[in-house]
């Protein structure tokens, strides 16, 4: 009986199909030439999307700085790197696209910055600083420390544009330290804050349809940060019968993460309830947000309907973000407070207090 099943196996094995055809041969220089292309198209979309988060992000840090109280510095909405600030994977993507070597350059400059309205561009080499030169291994970091210690004071920028030298004056602002990063290994339609930074997804980029969407998640997020919804979500777990544990783990879906990842909401009712109206409390906190920034927050509530729709299967998102019609009636009733406002010339300010 074994000999019998080790033939059958020998014969399946000998009737397996195989090609037919003998395709071209492929040289290893070949394949070696189509993986730097590769590399270099996904470095070229990499530093597409942190440049429109970038852009998208700055006018809601800017606009927005008297909400996030001791969370703010100065800044003018630059980005910078040189060739130092890759890892070495991507270096030869950085040099045959960008042209970066040691100096440092201009990265991306944020919309409606300082940076902007002085007329610095993505592209320029810095040359100095008040005075103070930046170039090889550590360069960037030593450009945004210096930033940071000249504070709100002007600062002259002598940077090569095409060959030729110019001279820029550039006077700081100040803006919510909450910076945005992008995960741009996932594929999931997320954003999220940690009480100290707001990551957003490359899933979350594609799904957003126009950059006024995409500063809305933004809004949304920021929001949580400004009003330390995550500290307190920490302070009523420890108030109530968790005794932090899992604290690092419990809050992080429903747009909040005290670790940096998501994960499922805990069992606990009361945990719930306040993220539920948290994100009510962003909803409402962040339209204002946009508003301010210079963005329209009149299809809200229609994004917030499609995410609905996305994440419809989701229990997580279910049990912790408001998805119900309260929900989009209390959206279109901030719009319309908002623009009441607009209209009669009053400050863009949320109602702060119990109702």
């Amino acid at each position: 009986m074994k000999h019998v099943a080790v033939v059958t196996v020998a014969l399946l094995l000998a009737a397996c199909a195989g090609p037919v055809t003998m395709g071209p041969q492929v040289s290893q220089s070949a394949v070696a030439r189509e993986t730097a292309l590769q590399q270099e198209l996904v470095f070229e979309r990499t530093i597409a999307d942190d440049a429109k988060v970038y852009g998208v992000t700055f006018p809601l840090l800017g606009a927005n700085a008297e909400f996030c109280g001791q969370y703010t510095r100065p800044a003018i909405g630059l980005a910078v790197w040189n060739i130092h600030s890759l890892s070495r994977n991507y270096q030869a993507a950085g040099k045959n696209a960008y042209g970066l070597d040691d100096r440092l350059a201009v990265k991306t400059v944020g919309r409606a910055s300082p940076a902007l309205r002085a007329g610095l561009q993505s592209g320029d080499i810095i040359q100095s600083v008040n005075g103070q030169s930046f170039a090889g291994q550590g360069a960037a970091k030593a450009f945004e420390q210096a930033m940071l210690k000249i504070g709100n004071a002007p600062s002259t920028f002598v940077v090569e544009r095409n060959g030729q030298p110019r001279t820029i004056k550039v006077t700081p602002i100040t803006i919510c330290n909450f910076p945005v990063r992008v995960d741009h290994d996932s594929t999931a339609i997320n954003a999220y804050a940690d009480g100290q930074q707001i990551i957003i997804t490359r899933g979350m980029l594609r799904f957003a349809e126009n950059e006024n969407e995409l500063a809305l998640v933004l809004a949304h997020e920021l929001a949580h940060n400004a009003l330390t919804h995550v500290d307190k979500l920490k302070q009523n777990a420890m108030a109530g019968s968790l005794g932090g544990l899992l604290i690092d783990g419990l809050f992080a879906a429903g747009g909040i993460s005290t670790n940096g990842q998501f994960a499922q909401i805990g069992t606990d009712i009361g945990a719930r309830s306040n993220s539920v109206a948290f994100e009510q409390e962003a909803d409402y906190v962040g339209m204002y947000f946009m508003e301010r920034a210079g963005y329209s927050a009149a299809n809200v509530a229609q994004f917030w309907r499609r995410m609905a729709a996305e994440t419809g299967s989701n229990v997580t998102a279910r049990s912790t973000h408001p998805s119900s019609p309260e929900r989009f009636l209390a959206i279109e009733g901030t719009y319309t407070e908002i623009q009441k406002k607009k209209a009669q010339g009053q400050p863009l300010v949320p109602n702060f207090g119990q109702p």
